[in-house]
């Protein structure tokens, strides 16, 4: 990845309050580095899924990192739980396990290491 130009950082206890906190202050960064509309939505929405994931199942204090390279976005979210996010299929009347399939989908790369969840969104206008 090359190296960020812009960088945002949020550390906070697992409450659920804090994913619409989240996605404000991601869309507020994404305008200040100027990130393209259609990227910065999906980032948003990418937030508002893998913090959600890291209150429900995560472990201990949450951090969300936010890095803006030349042409890349990419979303970190860490807790204290080794077990990795996964696909999962969702029932169809499900209420959860559609976040990580969501961020697969909209995401240009994500993965899951245990305690880090990360996705990356490609972004040609992002700010240098």
């Amino acid at each position: 990845m090359p190296a960020a130009s812009h960088a945002y950082q949020a550390a906070f206890l697992p409450d659920l309050k804090e994913v619409g906190e989240m996605r404000q202050t991601t869309r507020a960064f994404l305008r200040r580095c100027r990130t393209s509309t259609q990227v910065a939505e999906f980032v948003v929405l990418a937030v508002s899924e893998l913090v959600t994931n890291a209150v429900i199942h995560g472990e201990g204090d949450i951090v969300l990192r936010i890095t803006v390279a030349v042409d890349v976005v990419r979303v970190s979210v860490t807790d204290h739980n080794p077990a990795p996010a996964v696909l999962k299929e969702a029932g169809r009347d499900g209420e959860s396990g559609r976040g990580i399939r969501l961020v697969d989908a909209i995401s240009d790369a994500w993965e899951s290491n245990g305690e880090e969840t990360w996705c990356e969104f490609r972004d040609a206008r992002a700010a240098a």
